[in-house]
């Protein structure tokens, strides 16, 4: 503590004590008058001096610093004011341009399903045309296949039947008619 907070201190004990060392001096018999109440004023006096200058100091950082604690609540209340502000005026702009917004999106949708929708149909075309192809070839292929097979088969009909044919001798008469014929040829060529 300082010496100047030592004295203040001391004189204010002093006036505070001073009433009840008057008092007790007079007696216990005492009259009213108008000194008790001039007394009682002076008192009084003292005491405020002595509020007043023992509490300056502390009443006047108390109030700095709440000044101080009002001015930082009101200047962070100020600024969450403004951001709130500047958000909705971002807001009510998005909220403005929502139904654009939408209508952009539905017709980006909706050219993005075209657009799609002519791919798929694109390569339905493109499948069904490769499977006309490969029916073709298959169809040829069986086609080629069947003829193949039919005609092994007729050759070996064919087969069986000269085997039975010349088993059962029917070519061997045959055969002699063709030779003489060929020889009856041959001679008439000859003459």
């Amino acid at each position: 503590m300082n010496v100047r907070h030592t004295l203040r201190l001391s004189a204010g004990v002093a006036a505070l004590l001073l009433p009840v060392s008057v008092a007790t001096a007079s007696g216990a018999h005492h009259e009213p008058s108008v000194n008790d109440i001039v007394f009682n004023w002076i008192n009084f006096a003292i005491y405020g001096v002595a509020v007043v200058a023992l509490g300056r100091g502390p009443i006047r950082r108390a109030w700095a610093a709440r000044r101080a604690r009002i001015q930082e609540s009101v200047d962070h209340a100020t600024a969450q004011v403004e951001s709130a502000e500047r958000e909705l005026n971002a807001i009510e702009a998005l909220t403005k341009a929502l139904p654009a917004e939408q209508e952009r999106a539905r017709q980006e949708i909706i050219e993005q399903s075209k657009a799609e929708a002519a791919t798929i149909v694109a390569q339905a075309h493109e499948k069904a045309k490769r499977i006309r192809e490969q029916a073709r070839e298959m169809l040829a292929g069986e086609g080629r296949s069947a003829e193949g097979a039919f005609k092994a088969s007729l050759v070996s009909r064919a087969l069986e039947l000269a085997r039975s044919k010349f088993v059962s001798g029917e070519f061997a008469s045959r055969q002699q008619a063709y030779v003489d014929a060929a020889v009856g040829r041959a001679k008439r060529l000859v003459q």
